[in-house]
């Protein structure tokens, strides 16, 4: 489509040459001068290509990254960009599809205008249907799942609880620095709108119901209905499923076909109750609204429960902070006397160092650079989300705001099984795509009997 409009840009367009003494809070603005940078003699050029622009702190803890290992690596001229400052965008949904056209068009000419490049699991999984390549990082992309320094920086048994190298096509091409996790969003208005006041911590099915129950009493008596629980993505409604369905023998491994089975019939029985409600009936439109403007929505009085994951928080505070306020962390729910070894969340990489960048030896020493307990320690610090990598700060060690609380509430009870579940290989140990039909259960649409009947045909 666009692809080699973008990639020419990308490689044309390059920043100020990040110095030591840059202010941490300064934005290097896009250069208008040619790729080609003049470095000394004894110099070579490392260009890094960053991440969380605009997202406060966590943009700050890639300053501080690249400026430290400047000052550490003298024989090395740095240049830092982020994709805002690279294209031309309306949102970010625009910009996510333009990041990757970009990597396309690196990946099909093996070209990269970057020795460490931001891919993340998403982008990575989007270049790969483009490209029609589920493991082009093998081909393309420096592997350190080898590397013994690497795995040393990283949680114990990380790699061996969740599959990450599944997400990079068999490879560990970064450290895993990043953690997300999903939330369910209460609105505060809401709740007083409607008389309820919402459990924030080890929320039950039997919990959920009953403010479903309540919120169609209140439609049913008034006017100006609220949405009971957005279902802008479809995401919300899967971890919804995962959660309850994980919670209901609470293991990490099903031992049989009629276990599973059991588990499935039992959520999509408690879906059925859900739907009575009317719980996905949606009384806001999202559809005419941007990306951005989409989000904001969450503050107004129309919606009780949004699941959202973790990295809105800092855009919401920056885009609407009285409007965040308003809006409580609560802990998705499991079934009652149950607990889930699982919490729906997950690990990836953010950068990345492509074998045939033009200096991919001074890519890897800043990854091996930012693979580390100072790195960790920033990230849980500023972005207060769990990361991959060992860090000697924990929750307990921050103050007791509403969101530290939530956070240590979920190490404590999950630990690392912040996890993206996939129910095909955890209840069947198939990779084979399985469709639930969960959606049109909660809709609706299917029965509970229905929806586990035509599961029982796919296996």
């Amino acid at each position: 489509m666009h692809g080699n409009k973008y990639f020419i840009a990308f490689i044309l367009i390059l920043n100020v040459i990040v110095g030591c003494g840059r202010k941490e809070d300064m934005r290097v603005e896009p250069s208008q001068k040619s790729s080609t940078i003049t470095t000394p003699g004894n110099k070579s050029l490392l260009r890094i290509m960053g991440h969380w622009y605009g997202e406060g702190k966590k943009e700050l803890l890639v300053r501080q990254a690249v400026r430290e290992f400047s000052f550490l690596n003298q024989d090395l001229v740095i240049d830092l960009q982020f994709p805002h400052q690279i294209f031309k965008f309306n949102d970010e949904a625009e910009l996510y599809f333009i990041e990757c056209d970009s990597i396309e068009q690196m990946v099909k000419q093996n070209k990269w205008p970057f020795d460490v490049l931001f891919c993340d699991k998403e982008r990575y999984r989007l270049v790969g249907e483009k490209v029609n390549d589920k493991e082009w990082g093998r081909k393309y992309l420096v592997d350190f799942s080898k590397e013994p320094w690497f795995i040393e920086a990283h949680k114990p048994g990380l790699f061996e609880t969740i599959p990450l190298a599944d997400d990079y096509g068999g490879i560990l091409p970064g450290p895993i620095i990043e953690g997300i996790t999903h939330i369910l969003f209460v609105s505060e208005e809401v709740e007083k709108k409607v008389g309820l006041k919402v459990k924030e911590l080890d929320m039950t099915f039997d919990d959920f119901l009953s403010y479903a129950k309540v919120v169609d009493e209140y439609n049913r008596t008034h006017s100006d209905k609220v949405t009971f629980f957005s279902k802008q993505y479809q995401y919300a409604i899967d971890n919804l499923f995962k959660q309850l369905v994980t919670s209901y023998y609470g293991k990490t491994h099903f031992s049989s076909v009629q276990e599973s089975l059991t588990a499935l019939e039992q959520t999509y029985k408690a879906f059925e109750q859900l739907s009575a409600y009317h719980v996905l009936d949606q009384h806001m439109e999202y559809s005419h609204l941007a990306y951005d403007i989409a989000q904001r929505i969450l503050f107004d009085k129309q919606c009780l429960f949004n699941l959202q994951p973790t990295w809105l928080i800092l855009l919401w505070n920056k885009s609407n902070p009285e409007g965040l306020k308003k809006l409580r962390p609560c802990e998705i729910p499991s079934f009652a006397g149950k607990i889930s070894p699982f919490y729906s969340g997950f690990f990836q990489v953010i950068f990345v160092v492509p074998k045939n960048a033009n200096n991919p030896e001074a890519g890897k020493r800043f990854i091996r650079y930012i693979t580390s307990t100072e790195t960790a320690d920033r990230w849980v610090k500023y972005s207060k989300c769990p990361t991959g990598m060992r860090n000697t700060i924990s929750y307990t060690d921050f103050g007791q705001d509403m969101y530290e609380k939530f956070f240590q509430h979920l190490q404590k009870k999950y630990g690392n099984n912040q996890v993206d579940v996939r129910l095909n290989e955890l209840l069947f140990n198939t990779k084979k795509p399985l469709n639930f039909r969960y959606a049109e259960v909660l809709e609706g649409k299917l029965s509970a009997a229905e929806a586990l009947a035509q599961l029982k045909r796919q296996l």
